[in-house]
């Protein structure tokens, strides 16, 4: 992969220096993706893609044009159309990153890779449907497990030239039953890693959800302790940190502005956008502009520390890059966190339910669209959550929702948990606080 990069960036890079422009910078893509898929307990589908191709960034008199194409043997047409589309770009007058020194960080398991075949994969997940339907005879299993083999490449006007290898991998699976009073019900659970990890687990949480649900409970509205699983502490995350953007901070639209430096959550409360963990699936040596990549304190004991920021956005805020530009060779670079990493507490899952005499534990939100999230409120309602009494799950709960503000949900009186889990490119521990519950 590495030397076909330098061969193909060469014979771009020649054509792009004969352009008349400010700078330039060339982003490739080389994947391999595998899967096997089960459905409804069977054996569906094994596929494999390949996705490559390029994009060019021409920045001409201060404004950036771009295209992107599949076909390394039609370069000058794209130099062509990223020169047309340049007087419709942006204002970018900053200069790209030249040559440094790239951090390590392990992102590729070649010995991992060679074990990955679609019978090994088949074996796996087959295993995965029947230790659930040993538990639960009547539950339809969809399941599946897949892997991407990737190779970037980055070369710029400013001499910037290098590219890695990554490799990620998931499982998925949910479980659908039809429950007492006649409804479906369904739970799911997925993981995704650089390397190995235990199947087990997956399959151990979603029969315990299973397990929650096997009854219905009902409470009525009030305030109540929560505890919110990784899952469902995720999407908390998001509405979170959907104001540390630089673009946010730049429109005006954060609600931290004025308040980098000050507490506003509980103090056992860190977050840590950090590219740098090996073989997690958000880790990178370098963003999508050629920014090194570094571990960054977002908030450190309840304190808001900082944004992210990408070149656009560092420059217009007179501040330093992040290394947050995310992009495929088919997009321009935005800013998106890399891993987000919350330390966890002392106490364990177990525990928490143990010493809740009345709450609920909260799984699956949906409707997070139509909350004022910007502001750090949301509504949603609960897809799957559990009633808890006396230390006890009692059964699920439905037609409910919650309503809250992020800032006083994730108080000083939060309680996180020792286990973690990887929730896409998050590792997020479960988090006990309170929240307003509304029956409906």
């Amino acid at each position: 992969m590495l030397e076909a990069a330098k061969r193909n960036h060469d014979a771009i890079r020649k054509e792009c220096q004969g352009v008349q422009c400010r700078w330039w910078d060339i982003y490739s893509n080389d994947t391999i993706s595998k899967s096997v898929t089960f459905k409804n307990n069977v054996f569906h589908s094994a596929r494999e893609s390949a996705v490559r191709g390029y994009g060019i960034r021409l920045n001409i008199h201060g404004k950036t044009g771009f295209s992107y194409c599949n076909d390394f043997n039609d370069i000058k047409t794209v130099i062509a159309h990223a020169k047309d589309t340049a007087q419709y770009g942006d204002n970018e007058d900053y200069a790209l990153p030249g040559k440094n020194a790239i951090p390590k960080v392990t992102l590729y398991d070649e010995q991992w890779l060679e074990s990955w075949t679609v019978e090994n994969q088949v074996q796996q997940v087959q295993a995965i449907i029947d230790t659930i339907r040993k538990a639960y005879s009547d539950c339809m299993v969809d399941s599946s497990a897949g892997c991407v083999d990737g190779y970037v490449y980055l070369t710029n006007s400013s001499g910037f030239e290098a590219g890695y290898r990554y490799l990620q991998h998931g499982v998925s699976v949910s479980g659908l039953r039809i429950v007492s009073d006649g409804s479906r019900m369904q739970v799911y659970e997925s993981t995704s890693w650089g390397s190995t990890f235990d199947y087990h687990e997956i399959v151990n949480r979603l029969i315990m959800k299973l397990q929650f649900s096997e009854t219905n409970a009902a409470i009525p509205s009030g305030n109540y302790y929560a505890i919110l699983t990784p899952k469902a502490f995720g999407q908390i995350m998001g509405v979170v940190l959907q104001g540390l953007s630089g673009k946010s901070i730049q429109r005006g639209i954060s609600r931290y502005i004025g308040k980098f430096g000050q507490k506003v959550f509980g103090k056992q409360l860190s977050v840590y956008d950090n590219p740098l963990e090996h073989f997690a699936p958000g880790s990178y040596p370098f963003d999508g502009e050629g920014v090194m990549a570094f571990n960054k304190t977002i908030i450190e004991c309840g304190y808001v520390q900082r944004h992210i920021a990408h070149l656009q956005s560092s420059h217009i805020l007179q501040c330093n890059p992040t290394g947050n530009a995310s992009r495929s060779y088919a997009t321009l670079p935005q800013e998106s966190f890399s891993n987000i990493v919350v330390p966890g507490g002392d106490v364990s899952f177990k525990d928490m339910i143990r010493q809740m005499d009345t709450g609920i534990i909260i799984d699956q939100f949906i409707g997070f669209g139509q909350s004022n999230t910007l502001m750090g409120q949301f509504s949603a309602n609960l897809d799957m959550a559990w009633f808890v009494n006396n230390g006890e799950v009692q059964g699920r709960l439905k037609n409910c929702m919650v309503a809250d503000d992020v800032t006083r949900m994730l108080d000083d009186t939060i309680v996180l948990s020792k286990e973690r889990e990887w929730i896409g490119d998050s590792y997020l521990p479960y988090v006990m606080c309170r929240i307003d519950y509304t029956t409906i």
